[in-house]
């Protein structure tokens, strides 16, 4: 990707996004299984898809090691460090976890991403995928994984004949 055809909206996105994570790391339990305050970060990863630029795109978060972040943003259906490899130097492994979006989408890994997954998994603990509303959390090592749906919950109405199958039950227990 050319970096330099990116319009911004919000120039500071890399930083509110480091920020978020600085504000939650001492109080995180790790990536596999997100808690709630993990899935702060997660949203400002997120937020900053969807609203730092032009058009929502997929931005990517390496956390290295020594939790440094390694921060980047693609086209709205890829993302590499290609052209962004400022900032690249002193990666530390094993990769705790990458971080992506697909942010006109449902969480989940495409070929490409599985692509990725496979070729760094025996030195990266933990990937993620954030969608709308949701996220795939997904362990290396064994391929234990948490998807979570994140909103409201609304009972859905029901179909016409559970109502009619309950008036018959209805009537027949009288």
């Amino acid at each position: 990707m050319n970096i330099e055809e990116l319009e911004i909206k919000n120039e500071d996105w890399k930083e509110k996004i480091q920020e978020s994570f600085d504000r939650v790391k001492g109080l995180m339990q790790g990536f596999v299984f997100p808690c709630n305050i993990t899935e702060l970060f997660l949203d400002e990863i997120w937020k900053q898809s969807t609203e730092a630029f032009d058009k929502p795109r997929e931005i990517q978060v390496l956390i290295d090691a020594k939790d440094d972040l390694y921060i980047s943003v693609g086209t709205p259906s890829f993302v590499s460090f290609e052209n962004q490899e400022d900032g690249l130097e002193g990666m530390q492994l094993p990769y705790k976890c990458w971080i992506h979006t697909h942010p006109f989408g449902s969480a989940y890994f495409s070929g490409t991403d599985w692509s990725t997954i496979n070729t760094w998994k025996t030195l990266m603990e933990s990937a993620i995928v954030l969608g709308d509303r949701e996220y795939l959390a997904y362990r290396c090592d064994d391929g234990l994984s948490k998807k979570c749906y994140l909103g409201f919950y609304e009972q859905p109405a029901k179909p016409e004949w559970v109502n009619a199958a309950e008036d018959v039950l209805d009537g027949e227990e009288e």
